[in-house]
C-alpha cells in the first residue's frame, strides 16, 4: 500500500476503505488554443488559470485519476470526494439490494404490466433530442414501452426528465430498493430505463448526482471542467460535440480532441458520483436500469443562480 492509500487508511475512524485508481486519457500536451475574436483578457487569464491547475493536478498519480472506493463511509466521502467535487466510483454499497437480481425485462413487465409511463421516444430522428426533450415526450403502457426498448436503440429511454409524471407508476418497483444512508436523504431517485444504444450526449449538470447502477452497464465518459474551452459549450449546459468518442464529432470540433477525459464502465450495483459542472456522456451497452440522485446530506446547491436560467 504507497502513502495515498495509507493516508486514506489511517483517517478512517468509522470503517477502514479501499481505493485504487485510474488514469485519464491523457491527450497529447499542446499550446492552450487561441483565443476568438471578442474574447476578453480576463477570461483568458481565467482559463490560462484552470490550465495552470490541471497541469498541477497532473503532478499526482493520484490527484490525476479516477479513484474506486470500497467500503467508503459518509464523512470520508465528504471529505475527499463531494466538497472537493472529485468524482468517485463507489463499489459495494448497494450489495443486498432485491433490484439488483429482480430487475429483468420480463420482471419489469410483469409488475408494471400495461401502467401508462412517460418516456422519451422518437429520438432517433432528432439530433437535438436532448435539447428539445418535451417534444419528445410520449405516453403509452409499460409493456409497449419494454418492447420498444428491447429492439435496442436511442428511440425509447425512460429518462430523469420523466421522473415527476412517472412517481405513482413506477412506484410498484421501490420495495425492490435498498437505502444509501450514508450519503443521501431517504427521498426517491430518479429512473432510467431503455435498450441497448440509448445515449445521452455530453454536458454537464447543475446540481451534484449520484449515478447509481442496477441492471446491465453503461460507457460514461467524464472530463473535468477546465476542459469547457475545448468543448463548444454554447448552449446552456450542453456541448456542441455530442460524443467526444466520435470521430465524426471530433473532425466538426478539432478542439476537442485535445481533452482530459477518464473513461469507464458502469456496471450492476456500482455508484459513481459526479460533480456539478463535470462534463459527461452517457451510453448503455446493454437493456439498463439506473437511478440518479440529487437528495446528498449535505446542501447541494449552484442551479439556482446559474447564468442564463
Amino acid at each position: 500500500m504507497n502513502d495515498f492509500d495509507n493516508f486514506m487508511a489511517s483517517s478512517t475512524s468509522d470503517q477502514t476503505f479501499t481505493v485504487t485508481s485510474q488514469p485519464a486519457a491523457q491527450p497529447t500536451p499542446t499550446r492552450a488554443p487561441a483565443a476568438a475574436p471578442g474574447d476578453s483578457l480576463a477570461l483568458l487569464r481565467r482559463e490560462w488559470l484552470l490550465d495552470v491547475m490541471e497541469r498541477q493536478r497532473g503532478l499526482s498519480p493520484h490527484a490525476a485519476t479516477l479513484l474506486t472506493a470500497q467500503n467508503l463511509g459518509s464523512q470520508h466521502f465528504l471529505d475527499n470526494f463531494y466538497a472537493p467535487s472529485r468524482p468517485v466510483l463507489i463499489k459495494g454499497a448497494m450489495a443486498g439490494w432485491p433490484a439488483l437480481e429482480k430487475w429483468t425485462p420480463d420482471y419489469l413487465a410483469q409488475t408494471l404490466g400495461d401502467t401508462l409511463v412517460e418516456y422519451q421516444g422518437g429520438r432517433d430522428l432528432s439530433e437535438d433530442f436532448e435539447t428539445a426533450k418535451d417534444r419528445h415526450k410520449r405516453t403509452g403502457p409499460f409493456s409497449e414501452f419494454i418492447e420498444l426498448a428491447l429492439n435496442g436503440g436511442n428511440d425509447a429511454y425512460i429518462t430523469a426528465y420523466n421522473s415527476d409524471a412517472n412517481v405513482a407508476a413506477l412506484a410498484p418497483l421501490e420495495a425492490d430498493l435498498g437505502f444509501l444512508d450514508q450519503y443521501l436523504t431517504r427521498d426517491h431517485g430518479m429512473m432510467w430505463i431503455g435498450g441497448a444504444g440509448t445515449f445521452t450526449p455530453l454536458h454537464f449538470d447543475l446540481t451534484n448526482n449520484l449515478l447509481a447502477q442496477v441492471t446491465g452497464s453503461k460507457h460514461i465518459v467524464l472530463i473535468p471542467p477546465s476542459q469547457t474551452r475545448r468543448l463548444a459549450h454554447r448552449n446552456h449546459v450542453f456541448s456542441d460535440v455530442h460524443d467526444v468518442t466520435d470521430p465524426y464529432w471530433l473532425s466538426q470540433y478539432p478542439l476537442a480532441r485535445d481533452i482530459l477525459r477518464y473513461e469507464l464502465v458502469l456496471g450492476p450495483g456500482d455508484l459513481l458520483f459526479v460533480p456539478i459542472g463535470w462534463w459527461h456522456q452517457v451510453r448503455s451497452q446493454s437493456f439498463s436500469t439506473m437511478l440518479t440522485y440529487t437528495n446528498f446530506l449535505w446542501p447541494n446547491v449552484g442551479h439556482e443562480n446559474f447564468p442564463g436560467n
